[in-house]
């Protein structure tokens, strides 16, 4: 009876509220409106607005897989889980190994590099002065373990504190945005003429790379599936925690978005120069904008609420890695000791430590390639290995995300599998462009290939596992 014990996670930890702010804290609001903002102008212009509401919809079908699944099979391995339950077993032992290894673990390690990258940036935008960026590499890698080990409840906790101040700030600042430019708004930002193109071609390519840069900022949405075991009531709580902060998140994303234009002006030349200036090693201009509106103090705490945004995106995520780890480990396709659980707090503290150390591992790697590439300044070493790192693991989510929706399609009806299929086209058009490198696809190809043939070592072991749900939920 102890040993079983000592393999459970805290049951009841947190409920609908908890759930909600942990899918808000993986999609990381402010860390995303810093970091792509000017991505997304960069190719939609002035109808940004427009290729966010289409992201909008389009994620929201794949977030409908979620849903259907989440209601079916709560799991802590959920994407494994949902797989194994709808195609076969070693299909869903590939997918938990793309999702929780080449995925979740790489993307740890993607997050901690933005912090030290995005915490330099909002450094030099209140100081002036442009900091070693590799001094603030260890802050998440360190801090976040301690609510991690701690269990969800704190982990929840500090996600809820961290994600409110962010939210309110952006708020604050659509508010006074658009109360100080009331007599410029406009619908061009939600029209095809927004993009400045001239050909249908032209548009559609505008607004698709926009959506290839703003289906980004919703990546993280679906963590909550992985804390199903800890939360009351997880058939209920998950699936409808994560829609609800998708909805959320996506009207948030498309009024921030809205405000900045409204902010520098619809023209394309006012919006190539924010671009640039994002692009550039000045002062970021989003920063430049909340300092507008919320003077000193406004633009101190912004800065601080990215840092906190990118810390709070982090811990999500390595809670989320670290529970595909333990699902799997419990159903005899990875080591049993990962999962073991803290005897106190009931959390998968072995799998935490396992997939904070892989993650250190992948971001010397990922600073090993950026060096490799010419860059040897800190600052365009440390973007670079951003980069890098985010551009491999964001192949991997979008792979497992396809299998995932792939899946639900089987518990669907008509209806249901016609919005499936349309998020699904979408994530196939973002995989596609997405594949900016040679380098990029033959590291996926390989690791693909790789997977695969570990799944058949374990073979009779992947033959007799059929798990439906959590086995206490």
């Amino acid at each position: 009876m102890s040993k079983q014990r000592s393999s459970e996670l805290m049951r009841n930890a947190t409920g609908l509220l908890g759930s909600l702010y942990n899918s808000l804290a993986g999609q990381a609001p402010a860390y995303s409106i810093a970091g792509g903002a000017a991505l997304i102008m960069g190719s939609a212009y002035a109808a940004a607005p427009l290729a966010m509401l289409l992201t909008l919809l389009g994620v929201l079908a794949i977030v409908y897989s979620i849903f259907v699944l989440a209601r079916k099979y709560p799991h802590a391995a959920s994407f494994y889980a949902y797989v194994t339950n709808t195609i076969n077993t070693r299909t869903g032992f590939i997918n938990g190994i793309i999702y929780a290894v080449f995925y979740s673990i790489v993307g740890v390690g993607s997050v901690a590099i933005a912090f030290a990258y995005l915490g330099t940036e909002g450094i030099y935008a209140v100081t002036g002065h442009v900091i070693n960026p590799l001094i603030l590499l260890p802050i998440p890698i360190v801090l976040a373990l301690i609510p991690a080990v701690l269990g969800i409840r704190p982990s929840v906790r500090t996600e809820m504190t961290l994600t409110s101040i962010e939210i309110a700030i952006l708020l604050m600042f659509v508010i006074l945005s658009f109360i100080t430019n009331i007599n410029k708004l406009s619908v061009l930002p939600f029209t095809a003429q927004g993009t400045f193109a001239t050909t249908p071609t032209g548009v559609l390519t505008a607004l698709s790379g926009g959506l290839i840069f703003a289906i980004t900022y919703f990546m993280g949405f679906e963590v909550s599936t992985q804390i199903s075991e800890e939360v009351r009531d997880p058939r209920r709580s998950v699936p409808t925690s994560t829609l609800w902060a998708t909805v959320f998140m996506g009207i948030l994303y498309i009024l921030v978005t809205y405000a900045i234009l409204l902010n520098i002006g619809y023209t394309q030349s006012a919006i190539n120069n924010f671009v640039s200036m994002a692009e550039g090693m000045g002062p970021n201009p989003v920063y430049t904008l909340i300092e507008h509106y919320l003077g000193t103090a406004g633009l101190i705490l912004f800065a601080i609420s990215v840092m906190l945004s990118v810390f709070g995106c982090y811990l999500a995520t390595l809670n989320a890695t670290a529970r595909m780890l333990y699902g799997m480990a419990r159903d005899r396709l990875l080591p049993a000791w990962l999962a073991e659980t803290h005897p106190r707090y009931k959390s998968p503290h072995k799998a935490l430590y396992l997939s904070t150390a892989v993650a250190v591992l992948t971001i010397m790697l990922a600073y090993v390639a950026a060096y490799v590439s010419g860059y040897v300044k800190p600052l365009e070493l440390t973007y670079n290995a951003m980069e890098d790192a985010y551009a491999i693991d964001s192949l991997y989510y979008v792979l497992s995300l396809i299998l995932v929706a792939i899946g639900a399609l089987r518990l669907t009806t008509w209806g249901g599998r016609i919005a499936i299929a349309i998020g699904i086209a979408i994530l196939a058009i973002t995989f596609y462009y997405s594949i900016v490198s040679t380098w990029y696809l033959v590291i996926l190809i390989a690791s693909i290939i790789l997977t695969v043939i570990v799944s058949y070592t374990i073979n009779p072991r992947i033959r007799k596992i059929k798990i439906t749900t959590c086995p206490y939920c």
